[in-house]
């Protein structure tokens, strides 16, 4: 964090010229030319770091503590937590001039930051917040989340992890699936149920584990695409100390709505996955095959665009502080609308490029795209599933009842 307090300006295309100016003096160190690895032209909608990760996870850490000092690496957190006190709008645009910038991905940093950092500032006792969360945003350690397990997906609240308590601290045994970036992370907010007697939703409580822990195991999950960007967690009696709990004991559920509304907004923005130059890569994709007036693909790049547009409009319909974006279901909407631009980006690619999307030849720009393609599905899953993000909409959004379960 910068030693004098900035006073940034709020319209938004000044802003974007605040920080251009702003993170100037790093490009030197920090950022990426276009052509510092002109073989490396893959895309990917769920971002997966390979073997051989280290240098890049280092590159990222580093650029987010000259972020950090730079005064300019949450432009919507509270100014003592090293904040502007902006609105979401301001972190899409840093985002952008990140990307435009040739700045290196911060992917894995994205948990932590976005959906650890959340539940603790709104949810944690002052030390633990005050600890950990300027840690997160320095990039002194590396955050995951563990919710789902195997019996407990789309049904988040039966999760059977269980918490006992034992003195001033709580032995935790189960198992987590699914957990991004587990594989990197320092700590980790983890749902267990410390009540097995109380309704569901009622029995669950948040901690902030320590993922060095004795007790914990971390397992990647080999997908589809060749990478593994999630992890199966195994607790065998790990020792959490109550200090780190996050909110009261019971208020699980509370807490993991948060986590959950602002992973869900985020994920639709400029930093999750469909980023501008997404878009500019698949309509310089069509232009290159000379495709733009061809019948089929040019009704299906004007739906893409279209898709994409909204998406982008629903993330600044109702910018306001951080808290906002926490809202559970401005963020089920936004990652609907993700959703569907990410299937009309993928689908348009694929028909673009038949099955150059999926053969290697050595052309560039083509096989590049079958990683994102693959991953666009994980999409309609991470976060929440489609049909959950619907419930959520209806439901708190609109008012209308639960679904009556179905006849057997």
């Amino acid at each position: 964090m910068s030693a004098a307090p900035l006073d940034p300006p709020r319209d938004l295309a000044a802003f974007a010229g605040f920080l251009r100016e702003r993170l100037a003096p790093l490009v030197a160190e920090h950022a990426r030319p276009a052509e510092a690895d002109p073989d490396d032209d893959r895309i990917a909608a769920v971002e997966e770091l390979r073997e051989g990760h280290e240098e890049e996870v280092a590159r990222a850490r580093r650029f987010q503590r000259a972020l950090y000092e730079a005064g300019v690496a949450w432009p919507s957190g509270p100014v003592e937590f090293g904040g502007l006190g902006l609105t979401d709008a301001h972190d899409e645009v840093l985002e952008d001039v990140l990307a435009e910038m040739g700045f290196p991905s911060r992917e894995a940093l994205f948990v932590g930051l976005n959906i650890v950092a959340p539940a603790l500032l709104h949810h944690a006792a002052p030390a633990l917040r005050e600890e950990i969360v300027p840690a997160l945003y320095r990039a002194e350690l590396i955050g995951c989340q563990m919710f789902s397990e195997p019996g407990a997906g789309s049904d988040l609240a039966g999760v059977a992890t269980r918490a006992v308590r034992d003195g001033d601290h709580w032995v935790l045994t189960g198992q987590k699936v699914w957990t991004s970036m587990a594989h990197l992370a320092d700590v980790g907010e983890v749902l267990v149920r410390t009540d097995p007697a109380a309704p569901k939703h009622a029995g669950l409580t948040m901690f902030l584990l320590d993922m060095h822990a004795p007790g914990v195991t971390v397992r990647p999950i080999r997908q589809m695409t060749g990478g593994a960007a999630f992890n199966e967690v195994f607790l065998d009696g790990v020792r959490v100390p109550d200090a780190r709990r996050i909110g009261g004991v019971g208020e699980g559920w509370r807490v993991a709505l948060t986590s959950l509304g602002s992973e869900r907004s985020t994920m639709s923005g400029a930093a999750g996955p469909l980023t501008p130059q997404v878009m500019e890569r698949v309509t310089r994709l069509i232009r290159r095959l000379g495709a733009e007036d061809d019948p089929v693909l040019r009704p299906q790049l004007a739906r893409t665009v279209a898709a994409v547009v909204a998406m982008r409009a629903a993330a600044n319909l109702t910018p306001g502080s951080y808290t906002h974006r926490l809202e559970p279901v401005s963020g089920s909407i936004r990652k609907m609308l993700m959703n569907r631009a990410a299937d009309h980006i993928a689908r348009l690619a694929q028909d673009a490029l038949g099955e150059k999307a999926f053969v290697d030849l050595g052309e560039k720009d083509t096989y590049a795209w079958s990683e994102f393609v693959l991953g666009v599905p994980a999409l309609h899953i991470a976060g929440g599933t489609d049909e959950i993000q619907r419930n959520v909409i209806a439901q708190r959004g609109l008012g209308l009842p639960r679904s009556a379960p179905r006849a057997s």
